[in-house]
């Protein structure tokens, strides 16, 4: 069972005081509130569905919605029906390891004092239960449990810290209500963070009032630096895949890339500075996910280094995204469950350089009738998954194709449909290069390159600490079988026995994608291609 926990799995009561805004304000307030009567009607639309929405719970969200009606503060009204109008898929998701029918398993990573003896316990249950997988069993809407109180409370902190602190003076209205406004971070529990933070940070906002510094994006480099050891990484969760609240990571200091960059993001809009929640689903030539904070400027606007190949890089919003795949998919079509949210967007072009790309997509027609939507995956923990889509459309040859949009070059991937559930290769894998052309790996060539295998995996750099994890070598008391990707699967292409001196393999296609696999290992070796008679890793 490989550690594959994305990022995107989508208290006590502290009252915040009010502050009344100036004539300034009010008069920017109205400048800022000039929208389309389109924008006006689509929110109208939206609020009236969250409260249907909303159940038992419509009286706290009507009541909210209510109090700033009547306020007579118009930013305070827009943001408060701006907060409701994109809660619709926010809440609180518990994931526990469990069988396919969601019975749970009883395994609790903070039980174990160390990754290694988690992942053993894992291999136990996995043995008995091969279906074992963390999954969502349950999932707590926020417009169902949200209470008005709590809504008001983070509406009012956020207000106060923005229309109060010198450096939040250049943020425009937009940026304070996409990247201070919201009251949560990815799926972790409602909480009511703020006042707290705020408290926490006090010494050093009087510190940067006195020094005069306005620029957002400074301050917000400092306070990023100050809140990031409020919570050290710890790869035990990995595999305790429910986010964290603020309260729970002030108390246990523990948590994995998701719960710092969620507390990063609460340190910073307690002060009004403002973060971004970047994140890949799937490294593109490793295991695993990552997710990062990314510094705003007052434009909201940023990005950071990338720690790793990444096909994709996406950033978490909490407003609804009307071209995301999950908003524009009808009732009886399922994608991949990465895939399936609305409160994200693509920002892959802001960190590299990117290439669309059009590949045929190729499946039996009972699978392939009906498809709007196909997709490319990268190889991640063993198996493909799904890291992006695309339409599908009728190609120029008479059979089916899809266009896929700025997608991450030096990267392998593989045309894929998902079907009832499940992903189904459809089509040839290929290499986007460097320079973005597409070198297909249909194995078709002849046989004719032979490899010396020595390694399974490469160096490779840990995200999260920045180690390199040292290259995985072929033992020569291991056996290993060698499988080529062809006709939509691994075949295989030899062996080498336990014992055998030799570790060459002949008669390779040149334009095949290899995978070289131990006996009884957990399938985490990486794939590659075969160049001069030597490995090339993807």
């Amino acid at each position: 069972m490989a550690l594959l926990v994305t990022p995107a799995f989508y208290a006590s009561v502290l009252v915040v005081g009010t502050t009344v805004a100036s004539t300034a304000m009010a008069s920017s307030s109205l400048a800022a509130l000039e929208v389309s009567v389109d924008q006006n009607d689509d929110i109208d639309r939206r609020v009236k569905n969250a409260l249907d929405l909303a159940g038992k719970n419509r009286v706290e969200i009507n009541r909210f919605l209510e109090q700033y009606s009547n306020s007579g503060d118009a930013q305070k009204n827009d943001a408060a029906r701006w907060l409701v109008a994109n809660m619709d898929g926010h809440g609180f998701a518990r994931i526990e390891l469990c069988d396919k029918d969601k019975k749970e398993l009883g395994f609790d990573a903070l039980t174990f004092a160390t990754l290694g003896e988690a992942q053993a316990r894992l291999d136990e249950i996995g043995k008995l239960h091969p279906d074992a997988d963390f999954r969502k069993i349950s999932f707590q809407a926020d417009l169902e449990h949200a209470s008005s109180e709590f809504l008001t409370a983070h509406l009012e902190g956020a207000f106060d810290a923005w229309r109060s602190l010198p450096w939040a003076k250049s943020i425009s209205y937009e940026a304070f209500r996409e990247h201070i406004l919201p009251y949560r971070g990815s799926n972790e529990p409602l909480d009511l963070w703020r006042a707290p933070a705020a408290k926490k940070l006090e010494t050093l906002v009087k510190e940067l009032r006195a020094s005069g510094e306005t620029d957002v994006r400074v301050v917000g480099e400092r306070v990023r630096g100050t809140v990031h050891p409020w919570v050290a990484f710890s790869d035990l969760y990995y595999v305790h895949p429910t986010d964290q609240s603020y309260t729970e990571m002030i108390e246990d200091k523990r948590g994995r890339c998701e719960d710092i960059t969620n507390m990063v993001s609460f340190g910073m809009r307690s002060v009004a500075t403002m973060c971004a929640s970047d994140y890949t689903p799937w490294w593109a030539a490793s295991d695993n996910n990552h997710a990062w904070e990314v510094v705003l400027d007052a434009q909201g606007e940023g990005r950071a280094g990338l720690a790793g190949r990444a096909a994709k890089v996406y950033r978490k919003t909490f407003a609804h995204q009307a071209e995301s795949l999950a908003a524009i998919t009808q009732s009886h079509e399922v994608v991949p469950r990465w895939l399936s949210g609305s409160h994200y967007i693509d920002v892959t072009a802001q960190y590299q350089p990117t290439s669309d790309v059009t590949v045929e997509i190729v499946a039996k027609s009972e699978l392939l009738d009906g498809q709007r939507f196909a997709y490319l995956a990268v190889f991640n923990g063993g198996a493909w998954r799904p890291i992006h889509w695309g339409h599908v459309t009728n190609s120029a040859t008479g059979g089916k194709a899809a266009t896929f949009q700025a997608m991450g070059r030096n990267i392998c991937y593989l045309p894929m449909l998902h079907v009832k559930g499940e992903d189904i290769p459809a089509g040839v894998p290929f290499i986007l290069d460097l320079d973005g052309v597409v070198h297909s790996l249909a194995a078709t060539a002849s046989a004719d390159a032979s490899l010396v295998a020595s390694t399974t995996k490469p160096d490779i750099q840990d995200p999260d600490t920045g180690h390199i994890k040292a290259r995985t070598l072929v033992k020569p008391d291991a056996a290993y079988e060698l499988f080529v990707w062809k006709d939509g699967g691994w075949k295989s292409s030899g062996r080498r026995e336990r014992g055998e001196e030799t570790r060459a393999f002949e008669l390779l296609a040149p334009d095949g994608l290899y995978w070289l696999v131990e006996d009884s290992s957990r399938k985490l070796e990486r794939i590659f291609t075969v160049e001069s008679g030597g490995q090339v890793f993807w």
